[in-house]
């Protein structure tokens, strides 16, 4: 069981490796937090291509390379490719940053976590990276509350 924290990403680097499904739901969560997001992917979601048209995200369009991770406060490793997301893994290990590595629990730092939210309170919320439908469903329980008492 890890202890949550809570960060402040602003004037931040983010970075993230790959640009499909699970960078496109990291990077949702991560919008609101402030953070200079700067993803590195030959190909981008379609909603990602938008964020990046509307200036909310950068973009290196490009395959991963190590060096890339080096000015990442956080870097997430977002890809499909065990090779990849393990090399960013070694690379991030070195640099002493906040890591998450999409695939293998083990080699992150930290746990993405469900984020529920309204005005200022922020729930984080995680099964320690065992169980991700028992996390969503928490996380849409708590959204449902905060929207229910009227948090401001």
């Amino acid at each position: 069981m890890r202890f949550p924290v809570f960060v402040d990403l602003r004037d931040k680097k983010i970075i993230v490796i790959g640009g499909g499904n699970i960078a496109l739901r990291r990077i949702q969560t991560l919008l609101p937090f402030g953070g200079e997001i700067i993803v590195i992917a030959p190909n981008l979601h379609e909603k990602l291509v938008d964020l990046f048209n509307k200036g909310q995200i950068g973009w290196l369009q490009k395959e991963y390379t190590a060096g890339d991770c080096k000015p990442g406060y956080m870097v997430l490793a977002c890809t499909n490719d065990r090779t990849v997301n393990y090399s960013v893994y070694l690379e991030t290990k070195e640099i002493n940053c906040y890591r998450n590595i999409c695939d293998c629990k083990e080699e992150s730092n930290f746990y993405f976590p469900g984020i529920a939210s309204k005005g200022e309170v922020v729930v984080g919320i995680t099964a320690s990276g065992t169980n991700h439908l028992l996390a969503k469903n928490v996380t849409r329980k708590i959204q449902q509350e905060l929207e229910t008492i009227g948090v401001v």
